[in-house]
């Protein structure tokens, strides 16, 4: 499988990654948290995507297309979090998640950053690991929307 890795455009590629997002975590998530969990993470289905939008265009957010569809996308804060990071279960295990987590390594690198970190769910965990991001925190006691939904604080030098 090959990919190409470009910036995040703005409202045209809103829909696309928010059914990534809904698709990761209703589907990939479902495999390590409940479906309370799943439902309180997911949130509710939206129409109006601006807020969506707003967010990425305010971070810098990559996005992996597959066959000129969007399989994937991570957004970096200017802090160095690794705020988002997303593939849809369709091209999962095929290298994607490592390709957007590359290109931010990389774009951080270039932006003087010295670390990335993140909060990972328990199903992101391993790719974080695989790319040499460590555990700092457990958090089992991570809320959304009123539920307990676990994840992990994670760090990576750069």
């Amino acid at each position: 499988m090959t990919w190409d890795i470009r910036a995040y455009r703005g409202p045209d590629d809103a829909t696309a990654t928010f059914d990534v997002f809904q698709a990761a975590v209703r589907q990939t998530a479902s495999s390590v948290y409940g479906p309370d969990q799943v439902d309180a993470w997911a949130g509710p289905a939206r129409t109006d995507l601006s807020d969506w939008d707003s967010r990425r265009r305010e971070a810098s957010t990559l996005v992996a297309e597959v066959d000129d569809t969007v399989a994937g996308f991570t957004d970096l804060l200017p802090d160095g979090l690794v705020d988002m990071l997303f593939v849809h279960p369709r091209s999962g295990g095929r290298g994607v998640a490592r390709a957007l987590l590359t290109a931010t390594m990389r774009d951080a690198r270039a932006r003087g950053l010295t670390e990335l970190r993140t909060l990972a769910s328990r199903s992101a965990q391993p790719t974080f690991e695989r790319l040499g991001f460590t555990v700092v925190a457990h958090r089992p006691d991570n809320t959304i929307r009123g539920l307990v939904v676990p994840n992990v604080e994670m760090r990576r030098l750069l």
